[in-house]
């Protein structure tokens, strides 16, 4: 019985594809599997953006409650050590802004890319649902029997984006971790 070796015959090994014309448009079919690639990438960053933020927040928020407790029940050895919990606090914000900050990038990346490919296939939802204009007209359209606050309201809502208070909120855990640790 001879066994082959599936390398020496060359036949028997997958034939690569060839390089695409730089001349010709990138195909149709690429940009629909790249265009979902990139919608998967931001929706799953969007989820992990969600549950890290809600985990900092969550331990942000038992420090917190530490500290204060200790405060309201006047327990001197963790009112001593409230330096100590300030100062992993005030660590943990810190990361927390780091992590925020670079999800948030991460999340505008993919933003951005899924809008060029829908531009590139014609996808006239991916553009517009991130265009201001198209969104405020379908905005008056939907709510045009409304108050005039609505309007000012959508137009805060698109500068103030909520992945980017998230990312904000951070700052104010700094602030109060510097001001219980070395303040008071």
């Amino acid at each position: 019985m001879t066994v082959s070796n599936p390398a020496s015959d060359p036949s028997a090994l997958p034939q690569p594809r060839p390089a695409p014309d730089p001349q010709a448009g990138p195909d149709q079919k690429d940009l629909w599997r790249a265009y979902d690639l990139a919608q998967r990438h931001y929706e799953s960053d969007l989820q992990l953006f969600s549950a890290r933020m809600n985990l900092f927040l969550f331990i942000q928020s038992a420090l917190v409650a530490l500290v204060g407790g200790a405060t309201q029940i006047g327990k001197v050895h963790l009112a001593a050590s409230r330096g100590a919990v300030a100062s992993f606090g005030l660590a943990l914000a810190v990361a927390w802004l780091l992590v925020a900050s670079s999800s948030y990038l991460w999340v505008k990346t993919w933003r951005a890319h899924m809008m060029q490919l829908g531009e590139s296939l014609r996808v006239d939802v991916s553009s517009r649902l991130f265009d201001h204009r198209t969104r405020q007209l379908a905005h008056k359209r939907s709510y045009s029997h409304q108050h005039r606050a609505w309007d000012q309201l959508e137009s805060f809502s698109w500068l103030v984006r909520p992945t980017l208070v998230i990312c904000c909120l951070p700052i104010i855990f700094i602030g109060g971790w510097i001001y219980l640790g070395w303040f008071t």
